[in-house]
């Protein structure tokens, strides 16, 4: 179940600050409210999606695009600065693993720093018992983000009902959380991973990894009989989630959870020889002997990358509409005729209210010489952050000509917050329609 050693230092402790701090965010956001909306929240009933205080419509998804593009080329760059820094301290694959062993060591009473010969099958049952309660609470908060807490809460504390897509949902992630953390574990990132595939493409001779010192470190043996610091004592592969021995170079299963340095470090203490045989360095500077570049053209081109993402992101964010018109000819109807022979046309017209504010709107038709809008409500109120619809009818106004074989419609803001939308549609007749 648990074949690693356990392991302390400095980066052990540090792991658990970070950890602690990354599950806090993760549990914490979909708690989080900002002005009555949820600061995180991928509503796909409702067609929206609240991305720290922005609501995003489906008809503005490059604004999730360029976010989604901005971690990526961020990750790039950290990546060819310092390495698999994000598996090592920010993937959830490594910090719930992690916190998973934490609470199996704990049940099963790990004294020293390998697992007991004997562990007591209830102790087993245990660890199982409280892993399963754990990826309930995990899936839990995962469906959160998907359909807000306090609205599954509430339904069901009030009325007692539980939606079954959404229950649905929630075993699925907790069986998955389960499989993933308790039995897969450290294998996906030695076999499933992309990133771990397409890491060597991000990485350099200059970027930060964590590397055994060869030169100091040969030929390795036991004190007093090598001249080379190592003492073999394979400690820094027993304390390996992923098996491999650093000594044998950077390599693909490295996920840079620092474990090696800390093991090393305290047999280098117990023998009296200096720390950091193996530590976060560059392959230049256990080759060349000379400190890494930091500006080099792969960093400086993610740099220049994220930097444009921002400028994009911000230069649409500033010239963002707060309202949107769609236009759609109502399929049931196409078209109809009036008692005294004039042909209408049918529309569905969805408006949305982007602000955080209510706000009323009215419909009108640049056409309006020629035709004729009837509408059963008009201006039109939608509620801050949604949408509203409503149908109409186009009809020529008494004694017009044949009429456009288009039709603008207007939308404007009634306290005048917005500059008039237009959108454009075909008028359609029935000599038309037929072909």
């Amino acid at each position: 179940m648990l074949s690693a050693r356990r392991v302390e230092g400095r980066f052990r402790r540090l792991r658990r600050w970070a950890n602690a701090g990354l599950i806090a965010v993760l549990f914490a956001v979909p708690w989080i409210r900002i002005s009555g909306e949820p600061l995180v929240l991928l509503d796909i009933p409702a067609r929206k999606f609240h991305v720290f205080g922005l609501v995003i419509f489906p008809q503005e998804l490059f604004f999730l695009w360029l976010i989604v593009a901005g971690l990526a080329v961020a990750l790039f760059f950290f990546t060819a600065l310092l390495g698999r820094l994000w598996c090592g301290w920010g993937c959830p694959q490594t910090v719930f693993t992690d916190v998973y062993a934490g609470v199996a060591r704990w049940i099963q009473g790990w004294k020293g720093f390998g697992r007991p010969s004997n562990v007591p099958r209830w102790r087993v049952v245990a660890t199982h018992a409280v892993w399963i309660l754990l990826s309930w609470i995990i899936g839990f908060h995962l469906v959160a983000y998907f359909r807000s807490p306090y609205d599954l809460i509430g339904s069901l504390v009030s009325d007692g009902r539980i939606y079954p897509t959404t229950a649905a949902f929630h075993a699925v992630l907790t069986v998955i959380t389960y499989l993933d953390f308790a039995v897969v574990r450290q294998s996906f990132c030695k076999y499933l991973c992309p990133y771990a595939r397409f890491q060597g493409v991000l990485f350099d001779r200059d970027t930060l990894v964590i590397a055994y010192d060869e030169s100091r470190g040969e030929p390795r043996g036991k004190r007093g009989n090598t001249t080379g610091d190592c003492v073999d004592c394979g400690l820094c592969v027993a304390v390996c989630p992923t098996e491999i021995d650093i000594r044998d170079g950077l390599q693909l299963e490295c996920i840079a959870c620092t474990q090696c340095i800390d093991a090393c470090n305290g047999v280098m203490a117990n023998v009296g020889r200096e720390p950091d045989l193996i530590a976060y360095r560059s392959l230049v500077s256990l080759e060349e002997s000379r400190p890494p570049h930091l500006l080099r053209p792969r960093v400086a081109i993610y740099a220049v990358m994220f930097v444009a993402l921002i400028g994009v992101f911000a230069a649409s964010l500033a010239n963002r509409r707060l309202m949107d018109l769609q236009v759609s000819h109502n399929s049931s109807e196409l078209f109809m005729t009036t008692a005294d022979g004039r042909i209408g046309n049918s529309f569905r017209l969805q408006i949305e209210n982007r602000s955080r504010e209510d706000r009323s709107y009215r419909v009108r038709l640049k056409q309006d010489d020629e035709l004729e809008l009837v509408a059963g409500l008009n201006p039109i109120a939608v509620p801050a952050t949604s949408h509203a619809e409503t149908r109409v009818f186009v009809i020529p106004k008494v004694g017009a000509k044949v009429g456009p074989t288009s039709i603008d419609f207007v939308l404007e803001s009634i306290d005048g917050s917005e500059a008039p939308l237009e959108r454009t549609s075909r008028y359609l007749r029935p000599e038309v329609h037929d072909g």
